[in-house]
């Protein structure tokens, strides 16, 4: 397996049109229209973009799943909610847009991410998590995050409730965010260009912070929401 930043604007726009596909596979009901959409373009715009790939040959066309990834000095949380202004913006991550194409991508994906993350050494990692998708929700409480408040209207997309779409804040800070920092140091991966790709065997498991299974959660991206 490969993780590969993306840095063209093609690679950037294969990225963007197969998280639509993974949204629409899924049943999603919120969409990237409207007069959130320019807004949008500009957020992504600032992140930093993964996309997974099965080899190191693979062209980006095959990529399988993607994660967005951009700290709060780059561009700012989504979400007015929480408030994360006890920590230096630039070390606050926020992870979004992560889709999956297959079965077992999305965890593939969120195991890439879960390197870069820890590769910046953060305070504080934060998702917002479409309200309803429980399964979802499933996965990011067993990998350690925590809801930070109430669910909040979240403004890069459009939802069901007369174009509002509501999520869930959920934060990985403190004694969980160093469980899951250890598990990745475990991984058996290599970087051969500074972390701008991360190859990984794809039978090496990223665990859960807390000593159980992950649930019923056995892919993070199946209801890709903003996060």
């Amino acid at each position: 397996m490969e993780m590969r930043l993306l840095c063209s604007k093609g690679e950037r726009n294969i990225f963007a049109q197969r998280l639509a596909d993974a949204r629409a596979g899924h049943g999603a009901s919120f969409r990237d229209v409207g007069c959130s959409q320019a807004r949008n373009i500009v957020r992504l715009a600032a992140a930093d973009i993964y996309g997974l790939f099965e080899t190191a040959s693979d062209q980006v066309e095959r990529m399988t799943a993607g994660v967005a990834l951009h700290d709060l000095a780059v561009y700012p949380q989504s979400c007015r909610l929480p408030d994360l202004s006890r920590y230096a913006p630039q070390s606050v991550l926020e992870c979004s847009d992560h889709w999956s194409l297959s079965r077992g991508a999305g965890m593939h994906a969120w195991r890439g991410i879960a390197v870069q993350v820890v590769h910046r050494n953060p305070n504080a990692v934060l998702v917002y998590l479409a309200v309803g998708r429980s399964d979802h929700g499933g996965f990011y409480s067993a990998m350690g995050f925590v809801n930070a408040g109430t669910p909040v209207e979240y403004p890069y997309l459009e939802g069901p409730d007369q174009g509002r779409l509501w999520v869930q804040p959920m934060v990985l800070e403190g004694d969980a965010l160093a469980r899951l920092t250890a598990n990745v140091h475990r991984l058996k991966i290599e970087t051969p260009d500074n972390y701008l790709t991360i190859r990984f065997d794809n039978s090496d498991r990223l665990r859960p912070a807390a000593n159980r299974y992950l649930l019923r959660a056995a892919d993070p991206s199946a209801a890709s929401a903003p996060a």
